[in-house]
């Protein structure tokens, strides 16, 4: 073999020139050229061409064409995955077109011509790669210690890098363990866990790395705090205020006394002290109700319910019968089917506020009705699931799922909904006038599929109550 070969980039020998040593990469399931090139004056007719595949101790013949009897052969393992460029031939051109890589493919390849009582070769290295699909993250396992996440990837080669990252795009330093197995392609198959603790950044990235091909997958995800229960803010801001305001009763308080103690005491001055002391106590109590609507305020969510109506089986007084033209009121204990519209997203953990206009109207039904999955989109809802609030002929009624309904007063033409899974408890709110109307006990299952959905009475024309849009808050930052 000519030691010229060895040179640095190009080798020539009068007639023949090549890449020694090249490295290219291909990509599993696609094509990929092994290149070999021959400048000669004249190429003759009669020639061969050679791609041998070195595994191990082994040689393997990929494809030979042979000159004199113009036919082209191929092993077994390569059958149907090689093409020469015959038009080429005459130009120098003996590439050899691989079809199809597999990872099996990875190794040394030697490309030798002969013609004219002389041969020469070149060594090319294939090196093969995959690009596998996007990561996914999955929720392993919820602890008050933290949170176990998985990540999944499949169809990736070589082994590739896996790198956990926070909102910032930093590595993460919680500790992972990372786990690749070979699929029956010959890809690779990864699975990585970290657990992540209360207290740091939940935005969190898994990023699959392809070093040889330098391109990336990534998956993102930010986990809600309620799978970290803490101090609401608001409840720091309401226990500040009711200390505060706790600090201003004592102090009226000693002063009222210590004016007593120097005035001579008189009927006419109990009687004032006794209003002021009424009248603190009042606001007091309005700044506490106050403090509560706040609070369930800063857990606004957006409404949207699903325009098909459903029918509500409810024991509600004068709730119009969907089946009947009767116009009296059916008794307390005459169960009537309610046409509602139901929030196309349910619930199963938090808290959830959202508000209703109801206006002027003089009868309608709104609350949260509990699903154990929804496989079914028609059908009947049972009343004995269902926390509702209910106005008839001007009268609102509070109902406990088949308990006896109770009378209520309301002024507002804005009803406000807190769905509290934590407490287990809906409450409902005059929006307008920022306090409780009434709050109802919601015993909670242990069913997985069990969700809680917003619903509220349909009507014709205008008088159905409207869904109101309220502002997402900002959480409240405390230095």
């Amino acid at each position: 073999m000519d030691k010229q070969k060895q040179l640095p980039f190009y080798l020539y020998t009068g007639q023949f020139i090549s890449s020694p040593n090249t490295s290219i990469i291909g990509v599993i399931g696609e094509g990929v050229v092994l290149p070999c090139h021959v400048a000669a004056d004249n190429i003759p007719e009669i020639f061969s061409v050679q791609w041998i595949f070195h595994e191990q101790s082994q040689k393997i013949t990929v494809s030979r064409y042979d000159g004199k009897k113009k036919k082209e052969e191929q092993d077994e393992r390569y059958q149907g995955r090689t093409e020469f460029f015959h038009s080429e031939f005459r130009a120098g051109n003996m590439s050899l077109h691989l079809k199809n890589v597999r990872s099996s493919d990875k190794g040394s390849y030697t490309c030798v011509v002969s013609f004219n009582d002389t041969y020469h070769d070149v060594l090319i290295e294939l090196h093969v790669t995959a690009k596998g699909g996007v990561p996914s993250i999955f929720l392993r396992s919820h602890m008050k210690q933290g949170i176990g996440l998985t990540c999944h990837a499949a169809g990736w080669f070589p082994k590739p890098e896996v790198i956990w990252l926070d909102g910032q795009g930093q590595v993460r330093k919680e500790l992972s363990t990372t786990k690749m197995t070979v699929m029956p392609a010959g890809l690779y198959s990864v699975v990585t866990s970290m657990n992540l603790k209360p207290g740091s950044d939940m935005e969190v990235s898994c990023r699959i790395v392809n070093n040889l091909l330098n391109t990336t997958s990534e998956s993102r995800v930010l986990i809600s705090d309620i799978f970290f229960p803490s101090i609401s803010k608001w409840l720091i801001a309401f226990l500040v205020m009711l200390c505060l305001s706790m600090v201003l009763i004592f102090t009226v308080f000693s002063k009222l006394r210590s004016d007593h103690k120097k005035t001579v005491s008189s009927e006419g001055d109990k009687a004032k002290n006794r209003a002021a002391k009424s009248k603190l106590k009042k606001r007091f109590g309005r700044l506490k109700a106050e403090l509560r609507f706040w609070e369930a305020w800063s857990h606004a969510v957006p409404i949207a319910v699903n325009p098909d109506c459903r029918v509500l089986e409810l024991q509600v007084p004068g709730a119009p019968d969907v089946e009947s033209n009767a116009s009296e009121p059916a008794g307390l204990n005459a169960p009537s089917t309610v046409p509602v519209l139901v929030g196309k997203e349910g619930f199963a953990a938090g808290k959830h506020y959202w508000e209703v206009e109801v206006g002027q109207q003089q009868d309608w039904v709104l609350g949260v009705v509990r699903e154990k999955g929804r496989q079914e989109e028609e059908g009947t809802l049972p009343g004995e699931d269902c926390w509702a609030l209910h106005r008839s002929q001007g009268e609102i009624f509070s109902s406990e799922g088949g308990r006896r309904i109770e009378k209520q007063q309301m002024s507002s033409s804005v009803i406000g909904v807190l769905l509290d899974l934590e407490e287990g408890q809906v409450s409902f709110y005059e929006a307008e006038q920022m306090g409780v109307m009434v709050r109802m006990p919601v015993k909670l299952g242990k069913e997985p599929a069990e969700k809680f959905y917003p619903f509220l009475s349909k009507r014709q024309g205008t008088l159905t109550p409207l869904i109101r849009p309220v502002l997402i808050p900002v959480p409240l930052k405390l230095p």
